[in-house]
Parts: structure tokens; sequence; C-alpha cells
């Protein structure tokens, strides 16, 4: 066999080095942007006709199989690599304000990272909010991960009749072979995304209604999203902070509101969403109300 006809491990380790090296950017890139899991998984959420399920797949398995080709590039070409280690490190001993700063550079870095203090704090703040961009009132599941539910407890959480849920689902054409099959199962069977299944579940009638202790993302959301989760009208979500002493806009985040306050972002959608319906006159507001305003 000649020279050119044999395979050439150490060059097919090479080149796999930097295709992983590219899926491994691409890949973290995209879940950098995605929507958290209860938004993706909820809507079946794709990009570049993946799922956010795909990618993270294709993220972890590439980044093992990135460590074995790394190990093998190391074990093919280790004489190179102890000889360019040791006239490094002879260059770093002769250069030592040059190693002395690099090594600082390096321990800054790590140590800002970890803090979480800007610039590389304010990354992850936009990652955040490119996440949480995603999330409207029709892309939220009632519950976080409300796919893996069985028809029967997601009926029993949005306060509608399993016979009723059954009954609107094949009124559409989709059969419920039992109520124990989840909201995935019958999305599979239809093609059809859990965020579509629960549609037609929802009664013609009436919004289903989640109580607060069965929701979650508060944190996430902002006033106004709180209002029409819960079918409120957004002047009286207002008025009801007012009344407890917060100020705020449609747009000031709740998870803001709750950390200058020193409460939990489940209190302050509780304040908003109310008890009893009433709505707070301008009278009933408490003096010294703390200025929230667009949350900044």
């Amino acid at each position: 066999m000649s020279a050119s006809a044999r395979f050439h491990w150490k060059v097919f380790v090479s080149f796999y080095v930097v295709f992983s090296f590219l899926a491994l950017a691409v890949s973290g890139i995209v879940l950098y942007v995605a929507p958290p899991g209860r938004i993706a998984n909820w809507s079946v959420w794709r990009l570049l006709l993946l799922s956010k399920a795909q990618w993270q797949a294709v993220h972890t398995i590439v980044a093992l199989a990135f460590l074995v080709a790394a190990g093998f590039h190391i074990y093919f070409n280790w004489k190179v690599l102890v000889a360019y280690v040791k006239s490094k490190l002879q260059a770093g001993i002769r250069m030592k304000r040059e190693l002395a700063a690099a090594s600082l550079t390096g321990a800054a870095i790590l140590a800002v990272s970890i803090t979480g203090m800007p610039p590389f704090g304010t990354v992850m703040d936009v990652g955040e909010d490119i996440k949480n961009s995603w999330s409207t009132t029709a892309s939220e599941p009632p519950v976080p991960h409300a796919e893996l539910m069985t028809v029967e407890k997601l009926s029993e959480t949005v306060k509608i009749p399993t016979e009723k849920a059954v009954a609107n689902l094949e009124k559409q054409g989709i059969t419920v072979a039992r109520p124990t099959m989840t909201v995935q199962q019958i999305a599979d069977e239809n093609r059809l995304t859990p965020q579509q299944v629960y549609q037609k579940i929802q009664s013609e009638d009436a919004k289903p209604k989640v109580s607060l202790a069965e929701g979650g993302g508060w944190g996430r959301m902002n006033v106004q999203q709180v209002c029409e989760r819960f079918n409120v009208p957004l002047d009286a979500g207002v008025a009801r902070l007012q009344a407890a002493g917060i100020e705020a806009t449609a747009g000031t985040a709740i998870r803001e509101l709750a950390t200058a306050r020193g409460k939990t972002p489940i209190d302050i959608a509780t304040i908003i969403v109310g008890e009893d319906g009433a709505v707070p006159s301008p009278g009933e507001r408490k003096p010294g109300a703390v200025r929230g305003g667009d949350g900044r």
C-alpha cells in the first residue's frame, strides 16, 4: 500500500479537533440565546431545524468527543508539545513581566467571572435577557414542564374537569386513549406541540386559571406579563402594587421589585393578582410609597 493510500490517524485527529471546536462554538452560541427549557419544550422551539434538547445533545456529545480527540492529539504530538512547552518555559523565565502579567490577567478574569462583576457579569445578564425575551403569555406553559403532566393532572391544575378537557380534544379530532397519557405523548401522536394540545384542551367559555403556587417563572416576568397570565387588568395590578407601597409600571421586572424590597417574586405576583379581586382606589395608597419606575 502506497503512503498516499494509507489512512493517517494523526491528520484525521487534527481535522476532527478543528471540526469539533467549530461545532462547540456554534452550539454554544445557540444555547446562549435559546429560551428557557419550559418555553422551548412547550412550544418545541427550533433553530436551524434542531430543538433545544438536540442542541444540548450536540454540545455535550461533541464536547466529550473533543476531549477524546484532544487526548489522541496530545499522544500523537507528544514530543513536539514537550519541546514547545520547554522552549516557552525558558522564554517565560526570561520574560518575567509578561509571565506575571499573563498570570494576573488569567486570575482576574477567573475571579470576575465567578463574582459576576462587569463586564463578564454583563455578558451573562445579556444572555438571560435574550433567553427571557422569548417569554410571552402565549409561549409560557401554565406551569413549568406542563408537557410532562397527564391530561388528568393538567386539567386539575388549570381548573377544568378532566371530562371537559378530553371532550374538547375529541371535538377537534384528537383521541385520548386514557387520561393518564401525558400532554407530550398526545402531542407526539398527533404531530402537535404541547402548547397546541393545551390550546385545544382549554374551555371555550372561560380561560383556565392556575394558582400562583402551581405556576412558576415569576422572576422572569414583568408586571404586564403577570397581569396577562392571570387575566388581571393592568391598571388593577399596578394599583394593588401602589396600595402595598410599591410604585411600578407595566414593564417593571418582578425580580427587581422583589430584590429591592427583600421579597420573593411570588410575593410580588401575589400582590398583583390579589385575593378578592378588588381594585384599590387612589385614596387607599399607603404613604411613603417607594418609586420603582421602569425597574432601573
